[in-house]
């Protein structure tokens, strides 16, 4: 099986690791105490399989690839018949790109454990990343059998449906993974994104849904923020990126916005500019923020500043049809 592996949005039964390991070693002084335990008690029996299981999925949470791998294998060769250390083995495989070694030890997973639910969710969306959708089908259909309430595969499918184009199907299979887990985020999150699409004000019901259980959800919110805006509730789409910003104080997108709601809907020139200054601060060439803000000093007849903001966003993106019409516009006020 050698295909590549396609980055969509989509549940993360894997939990990918994006830190970068760090090989070196470290004195029992500087590392945790759990580490140290573990640790300890496999050098007094280096036999004790589940200890290195334990001390590779700890190396694994923490980037550790690396030490976690001759861990699992290390317990795998004690104890190779236990099926949850090929699934983390997986895991690790997975966050390598090792798609054939994943779907090697997802398969031995299942072989030693045939009713194993977490196995086969894994296979089915390592199946889904892969594009092979009658085989995540296939073992969804398996999961399904053996264990029907089971939001994960569910969720599975239905981004496997929405690949496909059935969006009917996809659609009821969110609302059921939904309905059986109220505390799937993901699927509240896809909902109303996909009613967001058609400015369906349903939207807001499963973004709240979803902020209930993560309220401080910084996609969720920028979406509410921008739903908000187009729906001509400005109030509530202010308050969004405000907690955005208390969340993460430099998140440039949402400090344009906000900035943009200022200018556009508010009529508050300095604030706009205000925040729209510390979006530039972040990134110099963000052009959203340098013509938004070049507007802003148009309304309050800068138009010095307001002409260093336009030529300065039309070096970025020279693309930029507004920053062009406003220097034109500038031209024929200054002769």
């Amino acid at each position: 099986m050698r295909k590549s592996i396609s980055h969509l949005f989509i549940l993360c039964c894997f939990s990918l690791i994006l830190a970068c390991c760090n090989n070196n070693k470290t004195s029992t002084q500087q590392i945790p105490e759990e580490l140290v335990e573990l640790t300890k008690k496999i050098e007094k029996n280096p036999n004790d399989d589940a200890a290195l299981h334990q001390r590779a999925a700890y190396y694994y949470h923490n980037g550790k690839i690396k030490e976690a791998q001759e861990d699992i294998l290390q317990a795998i060769k004690i104890s190779p018949n236990n099926a949850k250390y090929h699934i983390l083995l997986s895991d690790i495989y997975f966050g390598q790109k090792e798609t054939d070694l994943t779907e090697e030890s997802l398969q031995k997973a299942i072989l030693l454990d045939p009713g194993n639910n977490e196995a086969r969710l894994k296979l089915a969306e390592l199946y889904f990343h892969l594009r092979m959708y009658a085989e995540s089908d296939a073992v969804i259909k398996e999961a399904v059998e053996i264990q029907p309430h089971n939001p994960k595969a569910h969720l599975i499918h239905a981004f496997s449906l929405k690949e496909r184009g059935d969006t009917t199907a996809y659609l009821r299979l969110l609302q059921l993974t939904v309905d059986q887990d109220p505390t799937e985020v993901k699927a509240f999150l896809e909902l109303g994104y996909y009613y967001q699409q058609q400015l369906n004000p349903i939207a807001i019901n499963y973004y709240n849904n979803a902020l209930m259980v993560e309220p401080n959800n910084i996609e969720i919110n920028y979406n509410l923020g921008r739903l908000y805006i187009d729906l001509g509730d400005y109030e509530k789409a202010i308050d969004h990126y405000k907690i955005i910003l208390q969340i993460n104080p430099n998140h440039k997108f949402a400090l344009n916005n906000l900035g943009y709601v200022m200018l556009e809907f508010e009529e508050k020139y300095d604030e706009a500019i205000g925040y729209l200054s510390r979006a530039i601060e972040l990134d110099s060439l963000f052009s959203p923020a340098i013509c938004n803000r070049g507007l802003a000093y148009m309304q309050l007849k800068e138009y010095d500043k307001a002409r260093q903001d336009f030529i300065h966003c039309r070096s970025v993106d020279p693309q930029n049809d507004i920053a062009v019409e406003e220097l034109n516009r500038l031209d024929q006020l200054t002769q």
